[in-house]
């Protein structure tokens, strides 16, 4: 089978991405390297230090591309409008127009194979240099927590998907299997983590992993994530249970780094929040101000105001935030028959006015019960929940299709179609249409 990547350009991917780290550990490295001084592979992998260097690069990739990640997902729902500069590829986002070969359409797709393939050379090499146990073993969970979120990504916005890291020879599987593969790989670095300590990781955490960054408590967080899902409740609520919510992981862009979503709708002008953010609110949600200021100016479909939270270049992007855990194990009890349970957590949501983490805050009175003692009912106030403490974090559009029955509001367009690039590029694609 043919490679999309082969082993020689695996090799200076890697390598540019060793280059480029310790200078942009936060902001990504353009993985299109096709420098002939390249060292080969062996050169690259053999190499403890250049290992390394490689697991910092590879989360500058992720928190490079963190905007082309929640873009669609935010254009195609309630969230984001588009302003007078936006791109045609992303206006047709937000009208459900779009064309396949837009970049809108290929870019999670392209960005998300990238860390994929990063991902399987450090998961390759870190075990063959020598690293130590702490080393080694955060390494290799490192990468299988990149890989399993780059590719959860795409199942929120595809129907289709290759499953491994060769999209090129590979024919696309339904996104069900994917997030199996998602959850396999989130299992595995949880088993990885569980066989060193705290004292052991230190040296991991120190040399590779950014400041930002809880490995354990963001490994069981994506858990949780995929396996609600993926309708498997008890072991969601198991995997958020484990979950320190005085314990943020977020993707930082200190100078010279900037944040891309803060750049996207305030350095290249193209999108903002919509006006229903604030005009949608139950009174007293005090989190449409965290998001967003009231000030902008007229977009499409309407006024698109300025973000607030990414305000600042450097302004750090959550890779997750703690009450997703509430609503995740509210919405698993739920499913579960747990009424009790669910409705505790929800108005533990809505009435926090306090937190040590940098974190939306709803400050709203408790729910009575007997407006929260049916299934339908507690479905429904997560949903509005997650809409304003999980805002534009790439949910919105996979929480629309799993609780449809508990809204009118329709995203603009089921999933994006599969990518005319890669419909060309790989012969066993179907050109899939989504």
């Amino acid at each position: 089978m043919q490679h999309w990547l082969s082993r020689q350009a695996g090799a200076r991917l890697l390598r540019g991405c060793v280059l480029l780290a310790a200078a942009l550990a936060t902001t990504g490295c353009e993985l299109d390297l096709t420098d002939p001084n390249a060292p080969r592979e062996e050169e690259v992998l053999n190499s403890p230090e250049l290992v390394l260097t490689a697991a910092v690069g590879i989360q500058a990739q992720l928190a490079d591309a963190i905007h082309i990640f929640v873009r669609a997902p935010a254009l195609v729902t309630d969230e984001w409008g588009v302003r007078q500069r936006a791109l045609e590829s992303d206006r047709s986002l937000v009208t459900g127009t779009v064309d396949p070969a837009f970049g809108s359409v290929s870019d999670p797709f392209d960005r998300a194979y990238r860390i994929t393939r990063t991902a399987d050379l450090l998961i390759e090499a870190a075990p063959q240099v020598g690293l130590g146990p702490g080393l080694q073993t955060g390494t290799v969970a490192l990468s299988k927590l990149l890989k399993a979120m780059a590719l959860g990504y795409l199942t929120l916005q595809y129907r289709e998907m290759p499953l491994d890291d060769d999209p090129a020879g590979a024919a696309p599987v339904p996104r069900d299997q994917v997030r199996d593969e998602v959850l396999a790989l989130l299992e595995s670095a949880r088993t990885d983590l569980a066989g060193v300590t705290d004292a052991q990781l230190s040296d991991f955490n120190t040399r590779v992993l950014s400041s930002g960054l809880n490995l354990r408590n963001t490994v069981d967080a994506m858990l949780a994530r995929y396996y609600l899902l993926d309708g498997q409740y008890q072991n969601a609520i198991d995997a958020a249970q484990r979950v320190n919510p005085g314990v943020l992981s977020q993707l930082l862009y200190p100078n010279p780094g900037i944040n891309p979503v803060q750049n996207y709708g305030f350095g290249l002008d193209y999108v903002g929040s919509r006006r229903v953010l604030f005009t949608e609110a139950q009174a007293g949600d005090a989190r449409p101000a965290y998001w967003s200021t009231r000030t902008g100016v007229a977009g499409l479909p309407d006024s698109v105001f300025n973000f607030n939270r990414y305000g600042g270049r450097n302004d750090a992007f959550p890779v997750y935030l703690p009450d997703e855990m509430r609503l995740i194990r509210a919405e698993a009890h739920t499913r579960l028959g747990q009424l009790d349970q669910a409705r505790t957590l929800v108005n533990a949501v809505r009435t926090q006015c306090s937190s040590t983490v940098a974190e939306p805050l709803a400050c709203m009175t408790a729910l009575p019960a007997q407006s929260l003692d049916t299934e339908a009912e507690l479905l429904t106030e997560i949903l509005y929940q997650r809409r304003y403490e999980l805002y534009a974090q790439g949910l919105r559009w996979e929480d629309l299709r799993r609780l449809s029955t508990y809204t009118t509001r329709r995203p603009t367009m089921e999933f994006l179609p599969y990518p005319t690039a890669e419909c060309q590029r790989n012969q066993n694609s179907g050109c899939f249409t989504g």
